[in-house]
């Protein structure tokens, strides 16, 4: 067979083979000689737009049916827990256009694993009895998102646009759009809508693994070969998303979050023709500018915006909406006008000014440096990756055409930013104040749509250029080579290159994966940051002032290949930098030099102060699920409050308590760090005497302070309940801790996770239908194992997900009795082989030695512990622990939105009583 087309990346290792099968389905083969896993994607050019009229949501629901047996596997349930009992993992999507199946797991069981998935495709059954709880399951996702805000103003769009365009269509679905017809039963309906729509033509699968591209194409040819190829390829859209009536109009929407946004949007055509030049994202780009002249300094300087996005919007196969999104101050909601001025101010220098070619050629060098040093991602990744190429790109393209960006025709720039005009300007509002007079259909999303008031549109015809407006100068931190390591520089692991009272540096050069990046981690540990609630309010409030005032600084390094995160860990301050090695140190040091004496001002101090507390206080609203498990790290990690907490003592901090705060807070500073990547020796020296220097200049160093961790011991079964602010749904979590931390423990754990999981999800969900959000987890709280069971239902309370969570596990363990040791022996590989993946980037291997140096792992040799613990467990081992989890004294904790079973022995206490008995205990470690 010839060599493969497409065009891949010199440090690319990996080969490729195209083939269309005969019934005309498009294939591409990867063979990845290191990947410990095999997964497939199928992508089907199907989805809601595609639904009939009258059954609104259908492809939604075929998404889910499709996983619900087959004629070759008929039990429901049964691919999903083959693949998670193997070591991998499984999920799909439905888009407007699109849909993708697809899974992974260990690579001797793949052929096993595509039977399953092929059957999916070639003969689902349909069965009537799960088209009725997949309809109730679809109506409890509806459900579960209709406080969700992007849902909620996504149906406003919907509304405002052209009603013929299948965008306008309810994309969810819910029990209304799927009931039955008296002509046609929903069973009918998904079946004849699979047939007449799901065909191999307009398919694209993508496989991976260590397989010989020879055997892929076998597994390829064996089970893909008998999907239907009844069904044309479909024709281009054709109906505009836009009418004329449907441009210059402002959009009033009132959250259900707490928000102050504005988005202006500008409809633009298909800009797929365009992906050569990468035209859209480079416009993107000078208008999200955040550096010194940028419209977001000039707006940030009249206190009108926080945060700018660009380029986002809805796109498809005939429209592109480019929007800009701003985040508004109390004043920029009062005189959100002018910011609308601004943007057209911005274009206007745009329009004035040549196509700034040595911008564009500085993003073309960064995007040709990360072709040129590609690092292949995980087996599924690539497999999901690649099959949705396909429907985009030519082949030559499907990997290349992310990075391609050839320097566009004179004329296309022009072309491009002819789009951006008053003509064809929609405006949205989204605050708690805003006048409305309807509501949106499915959320009752409450908006108005009026025409954009004429006053403002006439004055965006003759906008006058400030001169604080300009064109980003040339990049700083972009240097003209990038330069390797030898591979004999590289090291196993990170080995500690100095260590004193104040700092402790590890260090590993890295060069598996030929690339020219690096990390450094850094850890500043400031007790006086995170000792009461005030000051962990305060801490939080003084990143975020940081990082608004590093954003127009630094925003150069970030477009330079640069990435920096600052974020409160419970002992201080965590600050990470990452990308391109060359000129990594000069930003890690500019950023120390900022950290102790910013001045911040009282205007920026206020209105971020307003911000944060807003964000804290709309957690209130968030999932019960999700308000649940912050209640349980709260409860569990004092440094780490609740939001609400939070947003109370932050309301109370005055500019002058917080400027005390940044005096004190410097006090027994003490630093741990970890560079890991293209770095060479003399470069971990340099960040050594810079990080010394630093630490000089503080002059309050400190020893490495003990963390205080909070432990649920000899408490018994305890139930927190915790209702809800708002009318909301059921919800509860069940989470059972280790009582002591150990590789056993870790093991037994996380093997319990791992067979558990699939099973609890198809019995409580999928079979029992008592709610949407349905799972577990593997919860290492404080570094000590554990797992949780969570279930929100809309129908049932607390107390019945209890009893049935309790049920489960218990057949669970009668069950487990009769399993066969082989098989038992099975289920154990399928979990060893995750724990024993090796890291598929540098960016992977990176955080796990840092995970492991923040839990004194310093050996670095955890993983392989637990490998050995989990060899040693036998099924009655295993059993006996299950049993154990069951106990009447066991320590477990439920948290929940109502009361306890009547009957149960459970003791039901506050958060108050249970925080005071957990203080009582608490010791350092």
């Amino acid at each position: 067979m010839a060599s493969s087309p497409i065009l891949q990346s010199p440090n690319d290792p990996r080969q490729y083979r195209h083939l269309v099968l005969a019934n005309g389905l498009t294939v591409l083969l990867v063979h990845q000689a290191d990947s410990e896993k095999s997964a497939a994607a199928l992508t089907v050019n199907v989805g809601h737009f595609d639904d009939p009229i009258e059954r609104e949501g259908l492809a939604h629901f075929l998404e889910h049916m499709l996983f619900l047996g087959s004629a070759a596997y008929p039990q429901a349930g049964e691919v999903q827990q083959f693949i998670s009992e193997h070591g991998g993992s499984h999920n799909a999507w439905t888009g407007t256009e699109h849909s993708q199946f697809y899974f992974d797991l260990e690579q001797q069981h793949f052929a096993d694993g595509l039977s399953r998935f092929a059957a999916m495709f070639t003969a689902p059954l349909f069965s009537s009895d799960y088209v009725e709880k997949e309809r109730q399951a679809i109506e409890a996702e509806f459900s579960l998102k209709l406080k969700d805000d992007s849902r909620r103003i996504y149906q406003v769009h919907k509304e405002s646009i052209n009603p013929a365009h299948p965008f306008a269509k309810f994309s969810v679905g819910n029990a209304q759009t799927l009931a039955d017809h008296p002509h046609e039963s929903l069973q009918q309906a998904v079946k004849r809508f699979f047939d007449s729509q799901y065909s191999a033509h307009r398919m694209s699968l993508c496989l991976v693994g260590p397989q010989s591209l020879l055997e892929l194409e076998k597994l390829a040819r064996n089970y893909f070969s008998d999907i239907k190829a009844d069904v044309a390829a479909k024709s281009p859209l054709q109906v505009p998303l836009y009418l004329s009536e449907q441009l210059q109009l402002q959009l009033q929407i009132r959250p259900h979050k707490s928000s102050q946004r504005l988005v202006l949007s500008f409809a633009l055509p298909d800009i797929q023709p365009w992906y050569r030049y990468k035209m859209v994202s480079f416009l993107a780009h000078l208008l999200g500018d955040e550096g010194p002249g940028s419209l977001l300094a000039l707006l940030k300087n009249a206190g009108l915006v926080n945060q700018l996005s660009a380029g986002g919007g809805i796109d498809g196969s005939n429209y592109k909406d480019f929007t800009l999104a701003f985040e508004l101050t109390l004043l920029g909601r009062q005189h959100y006008q002018q910011i609308v001025q601004a943007v057209f101010a911005k274009l206007a220098l745009l329009r004035q000014s040549p196509f700034p070619e040595q911008l564009f050629q500085e993003r073309q060098k960064l995007l040709q440096w990360a072709y040129q040093f590609y690092e292949p991602a995980t087996a599924l990744q690539t497999a999901t990756d690649l099959s949705l190429n396909l429907q985009h790109y030519p082949l030559q393209d499907v990997i290349f055409g992310d990075y391609r960006m050839e320097t566009p025709p004179p004329a296309l720039y022009r072309q491009l930013l002819q789009y951006f005009t008053a003509d064809n300007l929609r405006l949205m509002l989204i605050a708690d104040d805003v006048d409305t007079n309807r509501e949106a259909r499915w959320y009752q999303t409450p908006y108005q749509i009026s025409p954009i008031d004429a006053q403002l549109l006439a004055s965006l015809q003759q906008i006058q250029v400030p001169a604080t407006l300009q064109l980003p100068a040339a990049n700083p931190y972009l240097i003209a080579d990038l330069e390797l390591l030898s591979p004999a520089d590289h090291l196993a692991a990170p080995q500690l290159f100095f260590e004193s009272h104040e700092l402790s540096l590890w260090y590993k050069p890295d060069t598996d994966f030929n690339s020219p990046k690096g990390h450094i981690f850094l850890q500043l540990s400031l007790p006086l940051s995170c000792q009461t609630l005030t000051q962990q309010a305060a801490s939080r409030l003084w990143v975020e002032l940081l990082l608004d005032r590093f954003n127009q600084q630094f925003y150069a390094a970030t477009t330079a290949g640069l990435n920096y995160f600052l974020h409160v860990h419970r002992q201080g301050l965590s600050l990470q930098t990452n990308g391109l090695s060359a000129n990594q140190l000069q930003l890690i040091g500019d950023i120390l030099l900022q950290l102790p004496d910013p001045q911040f001002c009282e205007q920026r101090f206020a209105e971020l102060k307003q911000q944060l507390c807003r964000h804290w206080l709309n957690s209130s609203k968030n999932k019960p699920v999700a308000t649940l498990f912050s209640k349980l790290s709260a409860v569990l990690q004092p440094q780490n409050p609740e939001p609400v907490q939070l947003a109370a003592s932050l309301a109370n901090l005055s500019y002058e308590d917080f400027q005390h705060f940044r005096q004190q807070v410097w006090q027994q500073l003490h630093l741990e760090a970890l560079m890991l990547g293209n770095w060479s020796v003399e470069a971990a020296a340099a960040l050594q005497r810079r990080l010394q220097d630093w630490l000089q200049t503080q002059n309050n160093s400190g020893s490495a302070p003990k963390s205080k961790q909070c432990y649920i011991r000899d408490l018994g079964p305890v139930w927190l309940q915790a209702s809800p602010e708002y009318e909301s749904d059921h919800a509860l979590i069940a989470y059972l801790p280790a009582r002591e931390k150990s590789p056993t423990m870790m093991a037994l754990f996380m093997l319990a996770n791992h067979i558990l999981a699939p099973r609890y999800f198809h019995q409580l969900r999928t079979e029992q239908q008592l709610g949407y959000l349905v799972g577990t987890g593997y919860v290492p709280v404080n570094t000590l194992p554990g797992i949780a069971f969570y279930v929100q239902s809309p129908n049932h309370a607390a107390d019945v997900l209890y009893q049935a969570t309790e049920a489960f596990f218990r057949h669970f363990i009668g069950e487990l009795s009769q399993l066969h040791d082989r098989d038992f022996q099975s289920l154990k590989q399928g979990l060893a082989a995750q724990l024993a993946e090796r890291d598929t980037s540098l960016s992977a291997r990176a955080k796990r030695y840092w995970s492991a140096l923040s839990q004194g792992d310093y050996d670095f040799d955890l993983t392989q512990r637990i490998l050995n613990a989990l060899e040693d467990i036998d099924r009655l081992r295993f059993q006996d622990f299950l049993s154990q989890l069951l106990a009447a004294d066991y320590d477990v904790l439920l948290l929940a939105t109502d009361p306890p079973p009547m009957d149960n022995y459970v003791k039901r206490l506050h958060k108050s009583q249970l925080t005071e008995l957990l203080q009582q205990q608490r010791k350092c470690f």
